[in-house]
């Protein structure tokens, strides 16, 4: 896909879907439309910010999947090869869907949802046992993008802030 294309109007409902929504859906064909794109969304925000150092770490993955069974009750072999499907393809796309995956569950999830996935994405950062500046800058840009405010990202934030490397007195 050129870098244009994502700017192109799209004429079907299959060129609408992120490619990872459209694998999901092959992974769990009798699911409803809407558990679908959230679990889609929620996983490629999770992939994003555990991917953002450019490291992910076991406990991030485990964490990925305690997340999406909780929030989106697949089982523990549905959601880890969810979290398989959305860590290759957030490689391949290098974050440039992430509005993709904020604009449809601003649809689906009410405000305390999304703060609550805030929440998480920030526990998905912290369970490496350091939040690095890039990954609290990425969860920044999304909280923008769920609609939220500054003191929902605040908040959220110091739900990890031990683990927060610029408050830490050891590099």
């Amino acid at each position: 896909m050129a870098f244009w294309d994502i700017f192109k109007t799209k004429k079907t409902d299959s060129e609408n879907l992120s490619t990872i929504h459209l694998k999901i859906k092959e992974l769990l064909p009798h699911e409803e439309e809407d558990k679908l794109i959230k679990t889609a969304c929620i996983s490629g925000l999770l992939a994003r910010v555990a991917t953002i150092d450019f490291e992910v770490h076991k406990n991030e993955i485990e964490q990925m999947i305690q997340s999406l069974t909780s929030w989106g009750d697949l089982t523990k072999t549905d959601a880890e090869n969810v979290v398989k499907i959305a860590l290759e393809e957030i490689k391949d796309l290098s974050g440039l869907e992430n509005h993709k995956y904020c604009h449809p569950l601003n649809e689906i999830m009410k405000p305390n949802d999304r703060y609550s996935l805030l929440k998480a994405l920030f526990s998905i950062a912290a369970s490496d046992g350091s939040v690095d500046e890039s990954e609290s800058e990425e969860i920044r840009v999304i909280c923008i993008s769920l609609r939220l405010q500054h003191k929902d990202f605040i908040s959220a934030r110091a739900s990890v802030l031990d683990n927060l490397r610029a408050l830490r007195k050891d590099p």
